[in-house]
This record gives structure tokens, sequence and C-alpha cells, in this order.
């Protein structure tokens, strides 16, 4: 397998599993779907932190968070520390239903992805998967940004 194969590989399933925790609904635009992740990984966050984070522009984060807000996908408040800041943060309905669908099993949508594949293919699959999470993620600290990764 070339690398570049292997990065197509883990875009494919990286958009399998977004496609199946709701990313793709239509009325959540790519920088409103960051926002919440990001919120998801890291609690309650000021816009710059999390434009840091994710790589958006400050305004893209305030204009996501603005559409979240007017939703009430997401709450504000001033920074007690720094009336400047803006504090975002999901509320605990949004919360809630974002765990359950990040908790969910990959199974069905790996089934519909593998529809190709005879039952016996597609399980080996699904377990190589499985194995390969174990392996190369599984105990590891979770990283999706860029910037936090560590060298």
């Amino acid at each position: 397998m070339e690398m570049s194969d292997l990065y197509q590989l883990g875009r494919r399933l990286a958009e399998i599993a977004l496609e199946d925790m709701g990313a793709d609904a239509p009325h959540l635009a790519p920088g409103e779907f960051l926002v919440l992740q990001d919120l998801f990984l890291n609690g309650r966050s000021a816009v710059g932190d999390i434009a840091k984070r994710t790589g958006l522009a400050q305004s893209r984060v305030s204009t996501s968070v603005r559409a979240l807000a007017g939703r009430n996908w997401v709450t504000t408040a001033a920074d007690p520390s720094d009336g400047r800041k803006t504090l975002v943060d999901v509320t605990e309905p949004i919360r809630a239903a974002g765990q359950q669908r990040r908790a969910g099993r990959a199974d069905k949508a790996l089934t519909n992805a593998l529809a190709r594949a005879d039952d016996t293919e597609r399980a080996a699959l699904i377990a190589a998967l499985e194995r390969l999470h174990q392996l190369l993620v599984a105990g590891r600290t979770q990283r999706r940004f860029p910037d936090t990764v560590t060298p």
C-alpha cells in the first residue's frame, strides 16, 4: 500500500464516521461542526482558543458560535477574568445527544460502506479495523487538530 492510499483510506473512514455522527447534516456548516467538535473535546472555551485549535479564522468561529447559539446548541458568556473574551459551551441537551452519537457503534455504517463484500469478508474487515484501532489508537491521547500534536 502506498502512503497516499493509506491517507485516502483514513480520509474515507473519517468521512464514514462523520456522516454517521451527523456532520453531514444539511443545516450544519463545516465550521459549525468543527466548533462543536472542539467544544466536545475541550469543554468550555474562549472563541480565540477555539480558533487556535481548529485552525479556523476567529471571525469564522464567531459566526459559527452565533449560528449555534441561535439554535440553542451553545451558550455564550463573558469571561469573568477578561471581559473582552467570550466563553462558549455546549448546552446539556446537545452534549447528551453528541455523546450518544459519538458512542454509537460503527458496525452499521461500516456494513453499509462495505456492501460489496460478502458477509464473511465484511466481518473480517470490521474485525481488522477494530484490531487496528487497538494497536494504533487505543490508550493514546486523542489528537484532532494539527497544532495540538506534540513531537
